[in-house]
């Protein structure tokens, strides 16, 4: 024997399971990427929208203050007021605009804002106002949201408006920190579809579908997820951008035409489970390693005990060869010995001889309590297969039949042997009584009586049975005599059942 082979299979199990993690954390990593981009989007679109929705809720709580509708207070005790209240709530600043569409600030002339076009839109609808980002402030550089409601007096007349700027800083925060805590990338798009603020370094001002189609895309194209942004409808795709897959969703933030993306890298995910990964790989070539070391010694072990029958077979070998011949030589106990290597090559079963001698032991220790009966087994048809079928079909079904009475002989602490050609003899000890032994024949002649499958071919098997039951003082001799002379019965009356012999 050689440990060769159990190495061979053994690293062989060790690189499929190697295999099996490995498409495990990638099926995990496409699992955990759709997780992780839903929770950030969660997450980027709950503050983003929460700021506008609170920055509207403030302005509007203060539109309805009738102080800025009294043209008696003068703008600037209007103005003062707000400015305390800038700071107090994060904004860039917190303005009063008149009727004239004049912006009035502390120290300062009024300025016109009427060139503005979310100030055009505001006082010609009446609605408020939510603008992508834009220069503003006095270097004209700084970048800012704006959020405008109008002031509609009693008559319904607007009279001015409110409006305040968010720092654009703010919202470049929100997005780095909600989105950066699953590793995705978020991206702020304008409501003509440009880049407004981007944490995966897309450029500002940008358009994003000029990005996605440098990208492939999976089942989508740009044009189609143009679509969908333009009619508010959330949505999700699978694309290829700079060699690795990624998964992004998009999403309407509230009272705006602004669109959210959120995007994680798979690679991202992956390396961050690779390390559990790892340890699980570890772990099990770490098992399979003892699992080897355990089974080298047993099959070391193991070899000890064969080659000690090896020797005990050669001095038996000596001993029955040799010149002088001891007289007394126990030749059954020889047979007992070597029995093994007395078995039918082809059946499996053993030999007549071997079995003469094996079931002459088993029934000097018959229980009397139980049943004990020997079956002679007769093919009825192994002529027509090997006829029809050709020898090999003959060896097949001889094979079939060799199976089925080995596992009697197991279940029922007995022997079976080859007699003949086609014929069997088989030992049963261990019944309880007459009613389990009809129960068994009743099964085996079932299992017998089969088509067996063999390259595409189906022989039929076909077998009857004689049957003689131990008596007190039977010897095998009669009991095969007995089981004869019953199959000669099945074999005169139709074939293919079994018959128990009666006296």
């Amino acid at each position: 024997m050689s440990f060769a082979p159990v190495l061979r299979y053994s690293m062989v199990f060790c690189v499929l399971t190697l295999v099996v993690i490995l498409l495990g954390g990638t099926v995990l990593s496409l699992i955990r990427m759709k997780r992780d981009v839903r929770l950030s989007m969660a997450s980027v679109h709950a503050q983003v929208s929460q700021r506008v929705e609170g920055t509207i809720t403030l302005l509007e709580s203060l539109a309805s203050l009738p102080e800025y509708y009294d043209p008696e207070i003068p703008p600037i005790e209007k103005v003062k007021k707000l400015d305390q209240m800038s700071p107090y709530f994060g904004y860039l600043m917190i303005c009063y605009v008149d009727s004239d569409i004049n912006v009035h600030s502390d120290g300062s002339e009024p300025a016109s804002l009427a060139s503005r076009d979310y100030m055009q839109r505001l006082f010609s609808t009446g609605q408020r106002q939510v603008t992508d980002s834009f220069a503003a402030g006095a270097d004209g550089v700084t970048l800012n949201y704006t959020v405008a409601v109008p002031l509609v007096d009693k008559e319904n007349h607007i009279t001015g408006c409110l409006f305040s700027a968010i720092y654009f800083d703010e919202v470049v925060e929100i997005l780095a920190q909600s989105a950066g805590i699953n590793h995705c990338e978020a991206t702020l798009l304008g409501t003509q579809g440009q880049i407004m603020s981007s944490t995966s370094g897309l450029p500002y001002g940008s358009l994003v579908m000029d990005e996605l189609r440098r990208n492939y895309l999976f089942r989508t194209t740009a044009d189609k997820l143009e679509e969908q942004m333009l009619a508010a409808t959330a949505g999700n795709y699978w694309s290829i951008k700079d060699g690795s897959l990624h998964y992004t969703v998009f999403q309407r933030v509230a009272h705006t035409n602004w669109d959210i993306l959120c995007s994680v890298n798979f690679w991202s995910i992956f390396w961050e489970i690779f390390p559990v990964m790892l340890a699980v790989a570890a772990v099990t070539i770490l098992l399979c390693a003892g699992l080897i070391m355990i089974l080298k010694r047993y099959i070391a072990s193991q070899m000890q005990v064969v080659e000690m029958l090896i020797r005990s077979v050669e001095e038996l070998e000596k001993k029955i060869y040799q010149d002088e011949r001891p007289e007394d030589v126990d030749f059954n106990e020889i047979i007992r010995l070597t029995s093994n290597g007395l078995s039918d090559s082809l059946t499996g079963v053993v030999t007549r001889s071997v079995f003469l001698n094996q079931a002459s032991a088993l029934l000097k220790k018959v229980d009397g309590s139980c049943v004990t009966a020997l079956c002679f087994v007769d093919m009825d048809n192994l002529k027509n297969i090997n006829d029809s079928y050709g020898h090999n079909g003959g060896d097949v079904a001889l094979k079939s039949v060799g199976y089925i009475l080995r596992e009697y002989e197991k279940k029922y602490d007995g022997v079976v042997g080859r007699y003949g050609g086609d014929e069997f003899v088989l030992l049963l000890t261990d019944l309880e009584d007459e009613a389990e032994l009809q129960s068994v024949l009743d099964e085996l002649v079932l299992r017998l009586h089969s088509e067996i499958g063999s390259a595409g071919r189906h022989i039929p098997v076909q077998c009857s049975v004689g049957v003689s039951v131990y008596r007190t003082g039977y010897s095998l001799e009669r009991m095969i005599a007995d089981a004869d002379e019953a199959l000669y019965f099945v074999k005169q009356n139709g074939k293919g059942y079994y018959k128990i012999f009666e006296n």
